[in-house]
């Protein structure tokens, strides 16, 4: 069963589809009733995103971004990007769409903080060769009509000796066999009323949209695909697995079961790799 062919509309209508999704609804904008773009409302945002995936967080702290040039693929309302730049990484970051970047933007004024942002698709990067020394992306190239380009593009940009954090959909994940094929797509008979693409293109908030490219990877596709590229010293891992995840029976199931099996059947494929 392949869940990444997306060919119904041209690799540009894909993208606008992309741009019109995050437009009207940022990511994590759900997540807060506070004044929009206030220092409350992306306290508040930031609170849940760390609450709900704490392994993130735990991930960007042991960065050592000091003083070093830093490219987020992606930066969305910023949550990371600002994380990454208290880190002490001389930030940079672009984004397909412009709403996240006037976000993001305006989170930095209010913190106090700098980064250099683009609005720019990530299949073509505006940067010279060997530019980075870390580029960070979460959830995010799995939506490009082209993700193997992106990733050589990341190659492409790094420095001889730099690192890339990228993370994507896990489809040997608990969440996509169990909890949108099985339950939703074939028991709740989806199946007779849309493709299993169309029903991943719904799994994000506000899940309206059947038109945006959401691609699934194994852990051994998706390291597969930086070697291709030509890194090197590629670990790759599994995490994030929250009671919600499990349609009906994610309430039953212990703390201390979820985070082991997030090890295994989580959400996300995790790509630590040097150039």
């Amino acid at each position: 069963m392949d869940t990444k062919t997306f060919n119904s509309l041209s690799a540009e209508e894909y993208k606008k589809q992309t741009q019109k999704h995050w437009t009207s609804d940022p990511c994590g904008s759900n997540y807060s009733n506070k004044e929009f773009m206030s220092y409350e409302f992306f306290e508040e945002v930031e609170r849940h995103r760390y609450t709900t995936h704490p392994w993130i967080h735990e991930n960007i702290k042991r960065f050592d971004l000091k003083g070093k040039k830093v490219l987020e693929i992606g930066f969305g309302m910023g949550t990371d990007h600002l994380s990454l730049a208290k880190q002490g990484g001389i930030m940079h970051g672009v984004d397909l769409t412009p709403r996240n970047l006037e976000i993001t933007r305006k989170r930095f004024e209010i913190y106090g903080l700098k980064s250099e942002l683009l609005v720019n698709d990530a299949e073509n990067l505006p940067y010279d060769d060997n530019s980075f020394d870390f580029v960070y992306s979460f959830g995010v190239i799995h939506h490009s009509p082209d993700t193997q380009r992106i990733i050589s593009e990341i190659h492409r940009v790094l420095k001889p000796g730099g690192k890339c954090w990228i993370t994507v959909y896990h489809k040997n994940s608990i969440f996509f066999w169990w909890s949108v094929f099985l339950i939703d797509w074939v028991f709740k008979g989806r199946f007779r009323k849309e493709s299993l693409n169309g029903r991943l293109s719904r799994i994000e908030y506000p899940n309206d949209n059947p038109n945006m490219v959401i691609r699934l990877y194994t852990r051994k596709k998706f390291a597969a695909m930086f070697s291709a590229a030509g890194f090197r010293e590629i670990q790759s891992s599994i995490d994030h697995l929250i009671a919600d995840d499990i349609t009906l029976l994610g309430k039953y199931v212990p703390g201390k079961l979820l985070r082991g099996l997030a090890k295994k059947f989580g959400w996300y494929v995790i790509i630590e790799a040097a150039k």
